[in-house]
């Protein structure tokens, strides 16, 4: 564990239990923001994927898929 973990642990610790949520909650929603800077990274890189674009291309010659039924699963 980080210094870091350590220290937010210790402060969550000390919180009342509806602002060590609200801490947890907010922490979410920094690692949703990061998570998201990522792909938009990865989706605005301009350099070729040519295994993705024969997949996309395989894909879709194989036309329209059937709904899941999960009574099948």
């Amino acid at each position: 564990m980080t210094a870091a973990a350590k220290e937010l642990v210790e402060l969550i610790g000390a919180l009342p239990k509806e602002k060590a949520h609200e801490v947890v909650d907010f922490a979410r929603f920094l690692r949703q923001q990061a998570d998201d800077a990522a792909w938009e990274r990865v989706i605005g890189d301009t350099h070729p994927r040519p295994k993705l674009d024969a997949f996309v291309a395989d894909a879709l010659h194989e036309g329209k898929a059937e709904p899941l039924d999960t009574n099948k699963l």
